[in-house]
């Protein structure tokens, strides 16, 4: 899920700052023991989880300092790398996670600030996504915080989400869906717009909700509950998603 040119790093950046503030409040409260707990995610602790959005916060500030000098900085050098340094963050303290999560999200957002407005559209090399512009990573960061906020199962949940990052990510969700041919048919048919979202040959149920109910689900961040299927029956299956 990337986002396009429909908003402007600047307009994103105040949403951004609002999501890195409650993530910080929810890390500031875990303590050594927290952090060592399970996350939602299989595998990972909340060390994890909060090692992985302050590298990735990091990476996007590296690609940033390309666009704007010129220098050949990839967003990581390959994903060995990536997964390195969250392993080798994820034991550390609670106090420390919390301090490198606000140093890292606090330099992008002053890297994104002051970055040059000529300088959005330079393409930068994304890990696993080639030569892409580098004004996406602003939008893709606030994915990052806001999903993976929810991952650290500390009550913000998918309900929780920005009503402007739902709207923006379950058409870009149901778009890349659209394509693949491994994804049961179905029509996703939010409450608040009433758009109909066709998915995989979109010949299956219409499953309608509200738009956060609809991401989560889709995301694997939600069960599904609370959501409708026209005929009635059961959730179709979704892939796995992965930021």
């Amino acid at each position: 899920m990337t986002y396009d040119g429909s908003a402007t790093p600047a307009a994103l950046l105040p949403l951004l700052r609002t999501s890195v503030e409650q993530l910080h409040a929810s890390a500031v409260a875990l303590t050594d023991y927290e952090v060592r707990a399970p996350s939602l995610l299989p595998g990972w602790t909340r060390g994890h989880v909060l090692t992985h959005i302050a590298r990735s916060a990091d990476s996007r500030t590296r690609v940033l300092t390309a666009a704007r000098t010129g220098a050949d900085l990839a967003q990581y050098d390959n994903e060995a790398q990536r997964e390195w340094e969250i392993e080798e963050g994820a034991g550390r303290p609670a106090a420390e996670l919390a301090a490198d999560l606000r140093g890292a999200l606090g330099g992008f957002l002053t890297a994104a600030a002051e970055h040059p407005d000529a300088a959005w559209d330079v393409p930068v090399r994304w890990l696993g996504g080639g030569m892409r512009p580098v004004r996406r990573a602003v939008g893709s960061l606030l994915r990052e915080v806001e999903v993976h906020h929810t991952d650290l199962g500390c009550g913000h949940r998918p309900e929780n989400w920005p009503p402007f990052f739902v709207a923006h990510e379950l058409a870009t969700t149901a778009a890349r869906l659209r394509e693949r041919d491994d994804v049961s048919g179905m029509v996703l048919i939010a409450d608040e717009d009433q758009v109909l979202r066709p998915v995989g040959d979109g010949r299956g149920p219409q499953v309608s909700g509200p738009a956060a109910a609809l991401l989560g689900w889709l995301t694997g961040r939600a069960d599904g509950h609370g959501l409708t299927l026209e005929p009635p029956g059961p959730l179709p299956d979704v892939p796995a998603w992965r930021s």
